[in-house]
């Protein structure tokens, strides 16, 4: 095998243990695995989150539900972005709780629903990709209570919050909206309100309400370092990456100082060197932008992989289906030995092999 990612779940096991015990007593955890789980594959990703402790799963469309239904025919699944109301019939067919920003979808639930069925209404809190205007929620509400089969389960919102620029907008947002929460319940008792991702789980663990919806720190990424200033530690210590891509080097070659080489001889070696190619490309997920390791003219950027411990930098741009590797002192460097790479989870190529561990 030239190329693959291996998934290790008792880590994502580990992570799912921690963040439940960061939780509150009585707050609900929803696993996020929207984008096959982060890239490390939805079905596994959930099943070791369900087994340690989340308490349903979310993801984004009707379509990543569905397919999740049938690996998990009694979980609870929660639909992150609002759907079409043609989608209505196969969301109630899957039993799925979808998030509605409109009457027409919370109709049409209604008239496919042949018995009580549950959705979140989600509130925009200034992100302005959907939802409710809290201003305009309550009299929302009110027209949405006039079907009897279609019936709320909860109050959604995601905030635009990006560490650390807007932590007291953040706090006043999410203050503001409890306080919606709390109104509203007056025509709904016992509806819930959820607002904390992992970012606010990390710097508001006061503001849990009554369910966080979990997707990085699942997969061992932490989205802030806010806490950690503070508090010198991170916000769930313990957690661990459990996603790791190999490719395997193919050649070894020497080259010259001064040697040009690549499409348009775009490289030129500062020493001699010896250079490996790995078969992964951009189309696997590696950066496509210039290292210019050879002439700065900006201050650059520098990607590498990892061969046993040692930094393997690129030596030009990545290829679609290559990239070489300045491996002059790293000796053990040959064809056949995997190379550790940094690629971003939700970018790698979903043909990649992963081998769970």
């Amino acid at each position: 095998m030239l190329k693959w990612v291996e998934i290790n779940l008792k880590t994502l096991a580990g992570n799912a243990r921690a963040i439940k015990k960061a939780l509150k007593p009585g707050v609900a955890f929803m696993a996020v695995v929207k984008a096959d789980g982060y890239g490390h594959g939805a079905a596994a990703a959930g099943r070791a989150a369900l087994a340690n402790g989340a308490d349903c799963l979310g993801v984004l469309t009707s379509e990543e539900g569905a397919a999740l239904r049938r690996d998990f025919p009694r979980a609870g699944i929660h639909l992150l972005a609002p759907s079409l109301p043609e989608e209505a019939p196969g969301i109630v067919r899957d039993r799925l709780i979808p998030c509605a920003d409109s009457i027409e979808l919370i109709r049409a639930l209604d008239r496919a629903a042949k018995g009580p069925v549950k959705y979140n209404i989600d509130i925009d809190l200034g992100l302005r990709r959907w939802g409710v205007e809290p201003a305009a929620a309550a009299a929302f509400l009110r027209s949405a209570l006039a079907f009897k089969k279609a019936r709320p389960l909860g109050l959604s919102a995601h905030l635009a919050y990006r560490p650390p620029q807007n932590m007291i907008e953040a706090e006043e947002k999410l203050s503001a909206f409890r306080n919606l929460a709390a109104e509203l319940g007056a025509l709904v008792p016992g509806l819930k309100a959820y607002a904390a991702n992992s970012a606010i789980l990390c710097d508001f663990p006061q503001w849990q309400l009554d369910m966080v919806r979990v997707g990085n720190l699942l997969y061992g990424i932490y989205p802030t370092d806010v806490y950690q200033k503070r508090r010198q530690g991170p916000p769930l210590p313990g957690l661990g990456r459990p996603w790791q891509f190999y490719a395997r080097i193919i050649s070894v070659k020497t080259v010259k100082k001064g040697e040009a080489l690549g499409y348009a001889s775009e490289f030129v070696a500062p020493r001699a060197m010896r250079l490996a190619t790995i078969p992964a490309g951009y189309s696997d997920g590696l950066t496509m932008e210039p290292t210019e390791p050879q002439i700065r003219i900006t201050a650059g950027f520098s990607y590498w992989g990892v061969i046993n411990g040692k930094k393997a930098y690129f030596a030009g741009k990545t290829g679609i289906v290559h990239t070489l590797l300045d491996v002059t002192d790293i000796p053990e460097a040959k064809p056949g030995v995997p190379v550790a790479l940094h690629v971003r989870r939700t970018a790698a190529n979903a043909r990649i092999p992963r081998i769970y561990k």
